[in-house]
């Protein structure tokens, strides 16, 4: 696993409580976050396949039933649903690619940052103290990693 420009974007903090860089990027953990939202996207193009085949299953059916397969206006508007779904999913992709972007943000960010920490710590400076965003994920991973560092200073003071 390779962190992304962990010492750009780590919030470890001080003791004061100052952080010393902010994170301004919103892939910090690439291949994390580019994994979730190549899921996302997958599964957003299957569904769609999914909902075009039963729409045109459907349609098939109706047109034979009442048989007008060979009335042109009918065969036009199966036509114009296949357009529509497909300008749909151009519309829509954009979109999850943002959402994904931005859950995986919560999870990545303090991944970098608890990386950080974690090879400050191995460094033998355990003046470490995460403080993580409002919204992101990990929290109680944080907390144990401030919890250790607090028992390694009071250990080896």
């Amino acid at each position: 696993m390779t962190l992304i420009s962990a010492t750009r974007n780590q919030h470890v903090s001080t003791p004061s409580g100052q952080r010393p860089h902010r994170r301004s990027h919103w892939i910090v953990y690439p291949s994390v976050q580019f994994q979730f939202i190549g899921v996302l996207l997958l599964v957003l193009v299957v569904l769609t396949i999914a909902a075009l085949a039963s729409v045109y299953v459907a349609l098939w059916m109706a047109l034979h039933t009442f048989g007008l397969v060979d009335d042109p206006v009918a065969v036009a508007l199966m036509s114009t649903v296949g357009i529509v779904v497909t300008i749909e999913l151009l519309i829509v992709a954009p979109l999850v690619v943002l959402i994904g972007v931005r859950l995986t943000h919560r999870v990545a960010g303090p991944l970098v940052r608890i990386n950080a920490a974690l090879q400050q710590m191995v460094r033998g400076d355990f003046n470490v103290h995460l403080r993580l965003r409002r919204g992101d994920s990990l929290v109680e991973v944080a907390e144990a990693i401030n919890n250790l560092a607090a028992a390694c200073r009071s250990r080896s003071s």
